[in-house]
């Protein structure tokens, strides 16, 4: 069975609708809703959608990135947790417009490496939208070359990342287990502080400019407070 967008917009927002007032308590969980069935059912058929296009998506940039060395290109399908945790945190979000269900990353060696691949999907696929978060990262220190490509009618996010970009991330994943928040720009400050200054480290280095002995020992000094925080969690744990 085929569902309209506007039928996994609404079962989207049903979705949301119906876990903020469980987790308000202010309904109780009850499996056999017939509406939180159907609203589940079609949110996992739109997920499956993406996966034929994400595959094609990952074979393609592998040819692309592969110009430029050894990439490493992986691929991911949103899983329905996540789905349904990104339509509780942003409240205004159409599922039907949600670009990353299908996500395709390639680590290439370098930040020049990064902006030629780029530079070349840009011309060749259908990309809507371009986000350049080594010009302008963002506030939690994420840095990456962010394109969402529409294929045959689904929206896959293609990251660009450099290795040390790649490191970045995955501390922040790794620190994440311990700080659920720092995925998404809370969590403690120490853990905060310390992402910051390692990307503008990092930055430094894929951009060629001599590092700074002030930062160094600052991302040093933070590394530390961070290593505190992460033997203090799993204690309490």
């Amino acid at each position: 069975m085929r569902y309209s967008k506007s039928k996994v917009d609404r079962a989207g927002k049903t979705l949301a609708r119906r876990l903020r007032t469980i987790l308000e308590g202010k309904a109780p969980v009850n499996q056999h809703d017939p509406a939180l069935l159907e609203a589940i059912q079609i949110i996992e058929w739109w997920r499956g959608e993406h996966a034929k296009p994400l595959s094609r998506i990952g074979a393609k940039l592998g040819n692309y990135a592969s110009e430029q060395g050894k990439p490493i290109v992986t691929q991911r399908l949103k899983k329905f947790p996540t789905i349904a945790g990104k339509l509780l945190r942003e409240p205004g979000m159409k599922l039907s417009r949600m670009a990353d269900i299908g996500g395709v990353r390639a680590v290439l060696p370098d930040q020049n490496a990064a902006y030629k691949v780029a530079s070349r999907l840009r011309k060749n696929w259908t990309i809507v939208r371009f986000r350049d978060y080594v010009v302008e990262p963002k506030l939690d220190g994420y840095r990456a070359l962010h394109l969402i490509n529409r294929n045959r009618g689904r929206l896959i996010e293609v990251q660009l990342r450099t290795p040390h970009q790649d490191t970045w991330a995955n501390g922040v994943e790794i620190f994440s287990r311990a700080a659920p928040g720092l995925k998404f720009g809370d969590g403690p400050p120490e853990l905060r502080e310390f992402f910051v200054a390692l990307g503008e480290l990092f930055a430094d280095d894929d951009q060629g400019r001599s590092i700074d002995p002030v930062l160094f020992n600052r991302v040093e000094d933070l590394r530390k407070q961070a290593d505190i925080f992460i033997e203090r969690a799993l204690d309490e744990s």
